[in-house]
């Protein structure tokens, strides 16, 4: 047995219609090892987001596999899959996803409810995470009353509550401010190592690749895999809307 929490093997994703098969992803294979932070990087449409809900077990692959710690996660009832998610994987929207009618307080407690955790201590401890993301007072504030970047922070707090062993994050700072999204992953690095966790994170800005372990460049359904060391230039081609890796055409 290998040190990854997730093996992607071979995956494989279309969409079909009267018109026509759209591929989205065309066999991909690689793996999130554990504490390990991984850059899925991608122009908007190249399956990022696709990627991402393969593997919190949302989607389901057309062909291929996904094995946390060596079990097939698509072969398991629905019933089984929901406890995956709700115990091993925290999930950041780009879009936030909070509940309007509840406060910052509340939205943190859904998943501990969820889990079957008491009243008391799902607000207590929800209470701590509001502090360990710099939001001890703004527990009772309602989503409309936050900032941007003051919704991510809750959206990083309600990911990490169950203490997932994987954080995904879509985007994560695709609607804020380069100085608010700087802040945001700079809290997520410190929580994922403080935590423990494996972070897989989407981003179209090789910047935001700062904090990665592992870069994998998506493009047209196929993937690249670097680490951070050996990340080579990025450009990005306007008339083919692809990155450029170390000089390569568009073609």
């Amino acid at each position: 047995m290998d040190d990854s929490y997730i093996s992607v093997k071979n995956l494989i994703k279309t969409y079909s219609s009267k018109a026509e098969e759209l591929v989205v992803l065309s066999g991909i294979n690689f793996k999130i090892g554990r504490g390990e932070i991984v850059c899925l990087l991608g122009t908007s449409g190249s399956g990022k987001t696709t990627t991402l809900n393969l593997l919190a077990g949302i989607d389901k692959p057309t062909a291929g596999k996904i094995l946390y710690d060596e079990n097939e996660i698509h072969s398991w009832t629905l019933n089984h899959l929901s406890e995956y998610r709700l115990n091993e994987i925290g999930f950041i929207f780009q879009d936030f996803y909070l509940l309007e009618h509840l406060t910052a307080l509340e939205n943190i407690m859904i998943p501990l409810i969820l889990r079957g955790e008491t009243e008391d201590f799902a607000k207590e401890y929800a209470v701590d995470l509001l502090h360990s993301v710099g939001l001890g007072r703004k527990a009772l504030n309602l989503p409309q009353e936050l900032s941007s970047g003051e919704k991510q922070r809750v959206c990083v707090a309600r990911a990490i509550a169950n203490s997932p062993s994987i954080l995904i994050a879509d985007e994560p700072t695709g609607t804020l401010d380069t100085k608010t999204g700087d802040d945001i992953m700079e809290l997520l690095l410190k929580l994922v190592q403080k935590n423990k966790m494996s972070m897989i994170y989407t981003s179209h800005d090789p910047y935001l690749t700062k904090v990665a372990d592992k870069i994998i460049v998506l493009q047209k359904g196929k993937i690249k895999k670097y680490t951070q060391k050996e990340f080579p230039e990025v450009g990005y081609d306007k008339e083919s809307f692809q990155f450029l890796v170390g000089g390569e055409s568009g073609e």
